[in-house]
């Protein structure tokens, strides 16, 4: 059975991997990737291959790297090489019907949710958002409609305390790959296989997450507040403003506290945490690390430690 692999960012290795060290156990060779192009990166502007592009070339597997997935040229390339399965995680482009009539028996989607919900490019975010406490993976066949095809395989995973959205979307690809090993011996021996259709009256849709998104609202409450700041890292981040500069925090957890604050973004140190405590609409967070602009990240004893004029401890104020 053979397989082309698509995928771009670091988080998806894993079930990369697992096609390169086990596939042939269950019938699967891989025969080709597929990734993103090169994009400028650092200062320099240099161009850098994604993860997943790096790595094929590393063990000399063909790799594609298409700036447009629909184009003619790169699927005559596509079909040349004569896919029975083809694997998409997080690759970053959208697929056209003629794309998903090239492989034999399907295009299947690793998709870090319990579809059919949290549909959508942003699932692991959303969830932490959310507040959940659970979440899972799914493998379904794609179809035109998005993240809706019939699921082959799906498994719940729980969403560990503070765990942030870059750290459980590796987490839960990680895990996927033993899943896709099983999904592929299954079509494998029944290239036939369907899948359990999906209860679209279920389905929910993950929002597009933007830079701005990622100002800390001081008003809101702790839980709010400390779920955004775990959905939003690493991109966009959570930040405010002290006085004149632009801080992003980089490490947070909350309080026991539910006390409602008059004066909220109202600073105070907490020798016992050696963290900065910080007052929100309801509750409080902790802060163990920030980032000023321009600047290198610092535990919060040391920032705490350079602040000059202590009469004035309210983040967020405007600049």
């Amino acid at each position: 059975m053979r397989i082309i692999f698509m995928g771009s960012p670091i988080e998806v290795l894993a079930p990369l991997e697992i096609i390169v060290e086990g596939g042939r156990r269950v019938g699967a060779e891989l025969v080709g990737i597929v990734s993103q192009p090169p994009r400028a990166s650092g200062r320099g502007g240099r161009l850098q291959d994604p993860p997943v592009a790096t790595y094929g070339k590393e063990k000399k597997v063909l790799t594609l790297q298409p700036e447009n997935a629909k184009s003619p040229d790169f699927l005559d390339e596509l079909r040349k090489l004569k896919p029975d399965v083809i694997v998409t995680a997080a690759y970053g482009q959208i697929l056209s019907d003629d794309f998903l009539k090239i492989p034999t028996i399907g295009t299947i989607n690793i998709h870090p949710s319990l579809l059919p919900k949290y549909r959508g490019a942003t699932p692991v975010p959303a969830a932490l958002l959310d507040g959940c406490t659970v979440t899972g993976v799914t493998i379904l066949f794609t179809v035109k409609q998005l993240d809706a095809g019939h699921i082959i395989l799906q498994k719940e995973f729980p969403i560990l305390e503070g765990e942030t959205a870059g750290a459980l979307t590796q987490r839960l690809f990680v895990a996927s790959s033993s899943m896709l090993l099983d999904v592929l011996g299954r079509l494998s021996n029944d290239p036939a296989t369907k899948g359990q259709a999906q209860d679209s009256s279920q389905a929910t849709f993950c929002k597009k997450i933007s830079k701005d998104m990622g100002q800390i609202d001081w008003t809101q409450n702790a839980t709010t507040i400390f779920n955004r700041y775990r959905a939003f890292h690493p991109w966009p981040g959570s930040f405010t403003n002290f006085i004149d500069r632009s801080i992003s925090i980089t490490d947070m957890s909350l309080t026991n506290s539910q006390e409602t604050h008059s004066e909220v973004g109202k600073m105070q140190f907490e020798k016992t945490s050696k963290a900065i405590v910080v007052s929100c609409g309801s509750g409080s967070v902790r802060i163990h690390k920030l980032k000023p602009a321009g600047g290198k990240d610092l535990d919060a004893a040391a920032f705490w430690n350079g602040i000059r004029n202590r009469d004035f401890l309210i983040l967020g104020n405007p600049k």
